[in-house]
């Protein structure tokens, strides 16, 4: 049985058996679901306990004691209104305050099945972000040049996601790569070439290099204990003669978040989402809006975990004619947009996305998804969170919203 932490504010006038009978209904619900411990606010100088931890508002009157309490609090405050005793009023009254001051939060309030549903809904959102805690997330090679607005604060990441954010040399790719020979992988790069459903422009020797490419990297990730990683991917190429897409591609089926160009926000959103959905993730570029009014754009990229697609073709890398790159190929599904960013990663965007089609444009990235979004493109033209953006499989927006909420983020 999930834990459930429930602080619990109610005025002078109400005792403690009175709260438990007052709202009765609500509490026998949410007993017989959740491992509860009932908190109070003479108790909150001691650290809080593991597991979920959301506010009962169990009457008026109580607006001060929070706004007292309000840094022992979880940094998202749920409000549990059942509407009896002025509670509603007074959370209503609660969070209006808490948004004045910055902070974020929301009531949970409507029939007992509709508050049920919210708590699992933000019990489960901290269970994703219970997961994420430890987490060592490697960027290897510092983030290319032109990514201007995707790095994030180390410091704020430890304090804000409890990940450790570490640095490795581009070199021991290099070293790495170069200490592998074809004969070890052999194997792999046989597999791989029979799973495709094609090979156009790459040859054996090609593959057989980017397999090489994909050791050194899994050696490190083994190496330095990685959870997820973004590898600036370009900077390979003159020294190493292939691309990275590949290992990658690969890794990113192992179920390793691998993310291009050491993209640091975008690599974080990747390891949120698959935290959130279990689903591998595909990153990409917003590569061409094709009609603002009906929301349809294409979304493109080199590399995808081949078994994220429903079939792979083996083509080489789109900006340098080089190397090795995936082409996933869809049927038409449900997917999700999203992007979480910021140095302290504080923005998100979410949006259920329809696939359309996979196009084969000959001046975009290999990987073609032409989306129609169920939300306006204005946003990534007036207020995009750089540029690479995420893709999932299914529709997981409510899930997602309410993850990236408890993690401090605003839409």
């Amino acid at each position: 049985m999930m834990k459930l932490n429930l602080i619990t504010f109610a005025s002078s006038l109400a005792t403690r058996e009175s709260i438990f009978t007052d709202h009765h209904e609500l509490l026998d619900a949410i007993n017989e679901k959740y491992d509860v411990r009932y908190i109070f606010p003479e108790e909150l100088d001691k650290p809080l306990p593991a597991g979920a931890t959301m506010v009962l508002v169990g009457s008026g009157g109580v607006e001060e004691m929070v706004k007292a309490h309000i840094d022992r609090l979880p940094t998202y405050v749920v409000l549990i209104a059942d509407g009896l005793k002025n509670s509603l009023a007074a959370s209503l009254e609660i969070l209006s305050w808490m948004r004045h001051e910055g902070r974020q939060g929301r009531v949970l309030h409507g029939p007992t099945s509709f508050i049920m549903q919210g708590i699992e809904n933000y019990a489960q959102a901290q269970d994703v972000i219970d997961k994420l805690s430890g987490k060592r997330v490697g960027v290897i090679g510092k983030p290319s040049g032109w990514l201007i607005a995707s790095n994030v604060d180390y410091a704020a990441m430890h304090n804000r996601w409890g990940i450790t954010m570490v640095d490795v040399p581009l070199d021991e790719v290099v070293k790495g790569y170069e200490a592998i020979t074809a004969d070890e992988v052999q194997d792999i790069t046989d597999e791989f070439i029979k799973k495709a459903f094609g090979i156009r422009e790459p040859s054996r020797d090609e593959v057989v290099k980017a397999m090489r490419l994909y050791r050194s990297v899994k050696g490190i990730v083994e190496r330095y204990r990685l959870d997820a990683f973004t590898l600036n991917c370009f900077d390979l190429i003159p020294t190493t003669r292939t691309t990275g897409c590949v290992a990658l591609a690969l890794l990113n089926q192992e179920g390793i978040p691998a993310g291009c160009e050491g993209d640091e926000q975008t690599l974080l959103t990747m390891l949120a989402v698959q935290a959130a959905t279990g689903e591998m993730t595909f990153m990409a570029n917003p590569s061409k809006i094709l009609d603002n009014a009906a929301h349809e754009m294409v979304f493109a990229h080199c590399t995808i975990a081949p078994a994220m697609a429903d079939f792979y073709i083996v083509r080489d890398h789109y900006e340098s004619l080089s190397g090795v790159a995936v082409e996933g190929i869809f049927e038409p599904m449900d997917m999700t947009v999203v992007k979480c960013g910021g140095a302290g990663m504080e923005r998100y965007f979410i949006s259920k996305a329809h696939l359309i089609e996979c196009t084969t444009n000959p001046n975009m990235c290999r990987t073609q998804l032409h989306l129609r979004l169920d939300e306006p493109l204005d946003y990534f033209l007036e207020r995009s969170i750089g540029n690479h953006h995420v893709i999932v499989r299914g529709d997981h927006v409510e899930k997602l919203v309410t993850v990236f909420q408890q993690l401090n983020a605003k839409c």
